[in-house]
């Protein structure tokens, strides 16, 4: 399974480098015109929600960081 999540971002690329370290060798990121694309291939369905809630926290953290 294939999960795709788009996150509408002004500073993609901040978001993008805030991101990655996080990453590995299942998930793949891009920044194109203000849109970070995640994708995130061989996705068990029962860990969909895992991988949703730690991307929204790291954002969540990352929003948090900017407005410091």
């Amino acid at each position: 399974m294939e999960l795709c999540i788009s996150i509408d971002e002004d500073n993609c690329n901040a978001l993008y480098n805030s991101l990655i370290q996080d990453n590995n060798q299942d998930i793949e990121m891009e920044c194109t015109n203000n849109k970070l694309i995640i994708k995130i291939i061989n996705v068990k369905l029962s860990s969909i929600y895992n991988l949703v809630d730690d991307i929204i926290r790291d954002y969540e953290t990352y929003k948090k960081v900017g407005e410091l």
